[in-house]
């Protein structure tokens, strides 16, 4: 009897110790956790960054925000030094969105945070990353009138949409396959803060992590068609006809519905030729003109104009891009295809920029819309 009785004290003992140690160590409830939504990095010497999370605080009025910043040299110490200065338990199970200074990535590049967090199990893959003029400090503490709370605004802005089609609103993951790929280089989306709301400006053309320069919207339509995007956002047109008058401007605002290509190597590797056909479909939604596109012949003649201008926009484009030698448009996959042997990014580089390009264009307009 007195064995049981010793039993049975013995294990109300261990249960009553295990359950202070449970309540004392227990995951915290969803309100006592704080969900980091932005994080921010700035350039501070090549050791160290600013590191900047927003965390959303819901609210029944207007949402507010909570913003730390700390200096650390990596995402890890910064996530303990931050973890100090909440009342809650920061997470980064929620985050959506990482901006980067032009200065840090010029400087340092973000290899080494961008896989940091790709590795760490709690980061999402579906987490937009992009460039900002000056700090992205700036741009996460900025207030900005009639717009939700920053972490809600920025997730919207960089979700990928037709009209804003020029950049490739790379994920986390996104980018890491970009970065580590040996037939192109990464682009991002470029922000600025410009009277009160956040901008994408234009396209940030990297080597590998590091910033080498920018490119503009309209190059980065042309760019995410050779890429293979279907729906490109709409393009102004600017031709310029010679008449008994002198000179006449036609202004044509073109929507394209479908787009396609074909990129093609000769697969020669000393005289490397590409054969680039480009076929692209879409609606005259506003013209400004002398032209009357009733009329066949003169609606074939605006084709034709038009083909040439993306004819040689293509051309002038990649030419820029071979002399800098990066390739943001994937053109060196054709290469690599028809190549026997190792192939390495140094070699598809070099073959790269010596190639020719033969560009061709194949446009249908398949309606117009208002005419003046």
């Amino acid at each position: 009897m007195m064995r049981w009785i010793c039993w049975y004290l013995i294990s109300t003992v261990f249960s009553l110790a295990l359950a202070g140690c449970t309540g004392e160590f227990e995951r915290p409830a969803l309100e006592d956790m704080a969900m980091i939504g932005v994080m921010g990095f700035d350039y501070i010497d090549d050791k160290q960054m600013n590191v900047v999370v927003a965390i959303p605080v819901p609210a029944r009025g207007k949402e507010s925000t909570q913003v730390y910043s700390t200096k650390a040299s990596m995402t890890s110490e910064a996530m303990l030094k931050l973890a100090t200065k909440s009342e809650r338990t920061m997470t980064l199970s929620q985050l959506r969105v990482i901006l980067f200074s032009e200065e840090l990535v010029r400087k340092v590049g973000i290899g080494k945070v961008v896989l940091d967090l790709y590795r760490n199990p709690i980061v999402g893959e579906n987490v937009f990353i992009a460039i900002v003029k000056g700090k992205a400090e700036d741009i996460i503490r900025g207030e900005y009138r009639n717009k939700p709370e920053v972490n809600t605004y920025l997730n919207d802005l960089l979700r990928p949409r037709v009209e804003t089609a020029f950049s490739s609103f790379s994920t986390i993951h996104d980018f890491v396959f970009m970065m580590t790929s040996k037939t192109g280089d990464p682009n991002l989306p470029y922000l600025i803060k410009q009277n009160g709301n956040i901008q994408i400006a234009k396209v940030a053309l990297l080597r590998k992590d590091k910033l080498i320069g920018f490119y503009s919207q309209r190059e980065g339509k042309l760019v995410q068609c050779l890429l293979g995007q279907k729906r490109l956002p709409r393009v102004k047109f600017e031709l310029t006809e010679q008449t008994n008058e002198g000179e006449r401007l036609e202004e044509i605002i073109f929507d394209f519905v479908w787009s396609k290509s074909k990129v093609r190597s000769n697969g020669n590797q000393k005289k490397p030729v590409i054969d680039i056909n480009l076929e692209l479909r879409g609606v005259v939604v506003g013209y400004d003109g002398k032209k009357n596109l009733d009329k066949r012949p003169q609606m074939e003649k605006l084709v034709k104009q038009m083909e040439a201008l993306i004819k040689r926009e293509t051309a002038v484009m990649l030419k820029k891009f071979q002399q800098e030698g990066v390739d943001p448009a994937g053109i060196e996959e054709s290469l690599r295809q028809k190549y026997y042997g190792k192939w390495t990014r140094e070699k598809g580089l070099a073959l790269y920029q010596q190639a020719g390009f033969n560009i061709k264009v194949k446009l249908d307009i398949l309606g117009y819309g208002t005419i003046k």
